[in-house]
């Protein structure tokens, strides 16, 4: 288990359009001169890592860069901290993170503050994993149709 700080729900989270996310390779491939190609795995354990900005007011960016140095915290970016990312399709999802190196301030225009950065986790958390099997079965109009059954059709209180 990894001891993590929280980041501040006051401060705003990376910016959504500034960021991409890529995800390590579980397998090798082999590529014969002959022959079909070989791809054999190697391992689950895939860390993933985002290049994240965020666009701040001086307050905000205040804190923030305290946040980033200050002991009790991140103690120079040295610490874990968790946060929650938009992975996409699933929405945001708290995330525990580490960066990679020390965010770079990018650009102070009057009021607006911009850092980036690149940040790691472990593991992606993804909500959505214990019901893959459902969403990749069923696609779009069904998953409503199942909100229907689940909540209205299924249940029946007792007497009727």
């Amino acid at each position: 288990m990894i001891d993590a700080i929280d980041y501040p729900d006051w401060l705003p989270l990376a910016q959504t359009a500034d960021k991409n996310m890529s995800m390590d390779t579980g397998f090798m491939t082999d590529q014969p001169q002959v022959g079909a190609p070989i791809f054999q795995k190697l391992t689950d354990d895939l860390k993933t890592t985002w290049n994240v900005t965020w666009i701040l007011n001086r307050m905000q960016e205040r804190a923030f860069a305290q946040w980033l140095r200050h002991p009790d915290y991140l103690d120079n970016c040295n610490r874990w901290f968790r946060m929650k990312i938009d992975i996409g399709g699933s929405g945001l999802q708290e995330q525990t993170l580490h960066f990679v190196g020390y965010p770079t301030q990018t650009s102070v225009q009057g009021a607006a503050i911009t850092w980036t950065g690149q940040v790691i986790c472990k593991k992606l958390h993804n909500d959505d994993d214990e019901f893959g099997d459902i969403i990749i079965e069923f696609p779009p109009p069904f998953g409503s149709w199942l909100d229907v059954i689940v909540t209205e059709t299924l249940p029946k209180p007792e007497g009727e």
